[in-house]
């Protein structure tokens, strides 16, 4: 036991330690950012001109965003070059994966760096993760929101230190897009559940101590939030735009329409003067129809009074509708929803120049810009989605068996966050590919860890009864 603490080891052996996990971290770094390499730059959204306008100038663009990966942008580009924010991104994943897969297979140092390269190579060519990270958007802090979480609620013997940085990504990772702040809220209390469940006893001693590392930086990243819209001239609020995604997705779902239909004629509302034009989708609500610049600029009010009447008009309508997208959203999951986008490189092409001049030609030199990157994110989409299917498959098989307990208690974990994931995004924003492949690529890697287990097994040549033994033993810390 003494031979397995770093401290315990000659100097010689801690350095030789430490430079094998720099030189494994390092070449995961460039293995997820396979994409971008590939490309020739980092790819870009229909969003990512409005986080790069912000993160320069602090200027707020409708429909405002989260400010918060805007300034994670500011700061890692250093005003220099989107590469090193997409590094940045890659760092932050690379040392998530180690600490988990540090917790949950608990092998010696010497293979650990083994598992986590072949982890890496495995995400980075069956999912959907290298697109995110490669990708100038928030989308791959929703899986950093997950890991970090999950490792803060579970992995009791980290060292202060750990536990700090992971603290501080899952803070950043909330703050990184506006559905990651309810998400954020209802996974803690899944969490919570499943200590419960899992330990009742140890559960109850230590869940003070868990519930104020999870809501400690919840709570910072709430406030951060405000304080950076107040810096953009939007006042001291986590969400400046208020409902207008929802309002969005009731106008996509008719029921705003059916609400205005029937309540105009006795209430003076400004949407009432295009009752005869109202916005028949979410997109055409938010970026083509005159209505949302009026409501957003100066009736936010009326947008609030629309969604309550509408919800208390028709509940049982909404709530079926929601169930029904949840479930849809569950199975939406192609990769490269992101290169698909009508606008990618046209909302782009003038924001990338005015942001980090040093990269317009690399820029405009990109597959993506050309239109050659499709081909191989419809690719990766098919391929991505089957990966995920049997995972899934594979995983219910394996947490069956009822072997590897930390293992069981992450997939349960990864569950509850996909099905958060997709009742969050779909409710409040509508179905797209992008929020779900998000985080789908958690569930593959859950099924790389159930392998990892099975080689360290296998490995140390451990016979069947021996290895119910040792699940027995590790049974009570998790």
């Amino acid at each position: 036991m003494e031979d397995a603490y770093c401290s315990s080891q000659p100097e010689n052996e801690r350095q030789e330690y430490r430079a094998r996990r720099l030189f494994v971290g390092a070449l995961g770094v460039c293995i997820l950012i396979w994409v971008a390499l590939y490309n020739g730059y980092p790819t870009v959204f229909s969003d990512t001109g409005g986080y790069l306008l912000t993160g320069k100038y602090f200027a707020a663009l409708p429909p405002y965003r989260a400010p918060g990966y805007a300034f994670f942008t500011r700061l890692t580009s250093l005003g220099i070059s989107a590469w090193f924010t997409i590094v940045a991104q890659a760092i932050v994943i690379v040392y998530l994966l180690h600490e988990t897969l540090d917790y949950l297979i608990d092998d010696d140092r010497e293979v650990s760096g083994l598992y986590l390269l072949a982890s890496v190579s495995i995400l980075a060519a069956l999912t959907s993760l290298p697109w995110l990270v490669s990708l100038l958007m928030p989308d791959v802090f929703a899986g950093a929101l997950f890991l970090s979480a999950f490792l803060l609620a579970f992995a009791e013997q980290l060292s202060p230190l750990r536990r700090i940085a992971l603290a501080a990504i899952f803070m950043v990772s909330v703050a990184a897009h506006n559905s990651l702040l309810p998400i954020a809220v209802l996974f803690v209390v899944a969490v919570v559940i499943l200590r419960m469940v899992n330990s009742p006893l140890q559960a109850l001693s230590s869940t003070r101590s868990v519930a104020a590392w999870l809501l400690v930086p919840i709570l910072a990243a709430g406030l951060g939030t405000a304080a950076l819209n107040q810096r953009t001239g939007l006042g001291f609020s986590i969400s400046p735009s208020r409902n207008s995604f929802l309002l969005a997705r009731l106008f996509g779902d008719g029921l705003a329409k059916d609400f205005l239909l029937e309540n105009c004629p006795r209430q003076n509302f400004i949407s009432c003067g295009y009752i005869s034009e109202l916005p028949q989708t979410q997109e055409e609500f938010l970026f083509q129809h005159p209505l949302f610049d009026e409501l957003i600029k100066g009736h936010q009010d009326e947008m609030a009074k629309i969604i309550r009447g509408t919800l208390l008009a028709y509940p049982v309508r909404f709530v079926r509708s929601s169930v029904k997208e949840t479930l849809l959203q569950l199975a939406s999951l192609r990769t490269g929803d992101e290169i698909r986008s009508y606008g990618a490189r046209e909302w782009n092409s003038q924001v990338i120049p005015l942001v980090y001049p040093r990269d317009t030609e690399a820029f405009l030199n990109g597959k993506q810009y050309h239109d050659h990157l499709t081909p191989l994110a419809d690719a990766s989409g098919a391929a991505d989605t089957k990966v995920f299917w049997l995972s899934l498959a594979t995983c219910l098989f394996l947490a069956w068996t009822g072997r590897f307990g930390r293992i069981n208690l992450f997939f349960a974990s990864t569950i509850a966050f996909l099905v958060i994931n997709a009742a969050v995004c779909a409710t409040f924003a509508g179905v797209y590919d992008r929020y779900q492949s998000r985080v789908a690529w958690i569930l593959p890697f859950c099924l790389t860890a159930y392998v990892c287990c099975w080689a360290r097994a296998w490995k140390r040549w451990t016979p069947l009864e021996k290895l119910e033994e040792i699940e027995e033993m590790e049974a009570p810390m998790n």
